[in-house]
């Protein structure tokens, strides 16, 4: 009688693993890969969100001419992400008060063998009205430069 017991309750066992739904058994891997594969913004704190922000922080590190000596923070406006491309707002902070940055107007960056690097953007246009956001013609000037970048993460000025 327990034979029978244990047999039925290991074939209930195997028939709700069977069963189950594949989200559910995916791994945190598929998971990831799922997301960037959809506009997101990610979360703060995140390994994504730091690997990016590692990546302009390089590029201000590099910067041509200026040397910032002080840990370089940024307080982050916006920021999406979509296939392995990033648009950013993102105004720098060093960690020693003397040291300035200039402005900028966002930031393209790009995911390449797993390293987040700040791109090369063409000439935008000085709509004279104090908007960030790149123009429909700016937006048309990144695509032909840079066919695969998905233009959902990019703010597009609407104009009037």
């Amino acid at each position: 009688m327990t034979t029978r017991y244990l047999m039925l309750f290991g074939c209930v066992c195997l028939g709700a693993v069977a069963l189950a739904p594949t989200t559910v058994l995916a791994s945190p891997t598929k998971q990831a890969e799922a997301v960037a594969d959809k506009l997101h913004a990610p979360a703060e704190g995140s390994a994504e969100r730091e690997a990016i922000l590692d990546g302009l922080r390089r590029h201000w590190q590099a910067s041509e001419g200026k040397r910032y000596r002080g840990r370089i923070s940024f307080h982050v406006r916006y920021l999406k992400a979509h296939n392995s491309w990033v648009w950013v707002y993102a105004d720098p902070r060093s960690s020693i008060a003397t040291e300035g940055f200039p402005e900028n107007s966002g930031f393209l960056l790009h995911s390449e063998a797993g390293r987040w690097e700040v791109m090369k953007l063409p000439p935008m246009d000085d709509n004279g009205d104090g908007a960030f956001n790149p123009s429909p013609a700016d937006l048309k000037r990144i695509s032909k430069m840079y066919p695969s970048v998905p233009t959902d993460i990019i703010p597009v000025e609407k104009r009037r």
